[in-house]
């Protein structure tokens, strides 16, 4: 009865064991993708508002070179407007944003 009791308990501690293990590994992917989602939108807002500053007249393709994020915008001049297509993706997660703003 001892060797059935040993090999239930050590089953039970070993899949609680695994349980508990999943749970922090996930826990800890959703803060690194939650901290990386907010660093994304801080990129975007910010190219968002300097793109909105400058003269856009000669202007079509504007990038900011990034260790952990491609952020790049498209410029496309329609009559007295400018359409901006700001595009910040994580290189190594699956994170991005897009955003289409009209400077007049």
């Amino acid at each position: 009865y001892s060797l059935l009791i040993t090999i239930t308990l050590i089953t039970l501690f070993s899949v609680l064991g695994i349980f508990i293990l999943e749970t922090k590994s996930l826990r800890s992917e959703n803060l690194t993708n939650q901290y990386l989602y907010i660093q994304a939108k801080n990129h975007k807002n910010f190219l968002k508002d300097y793109l909105k500053s400058i003269d856009l007249t000669n202007i079509n393709h504007f990038e900011i070179n990034d260790d952990l994020f491609d952020i790049y915008a498209k410029v496309e001049p329609k009559n007295s407007t400018f359409v901006i297509d700001i595009f910040v993706k994580a290189k190594d997660y699956d994170i991005s944003l897009y955003e289409r703003v009209v400077k007049e």
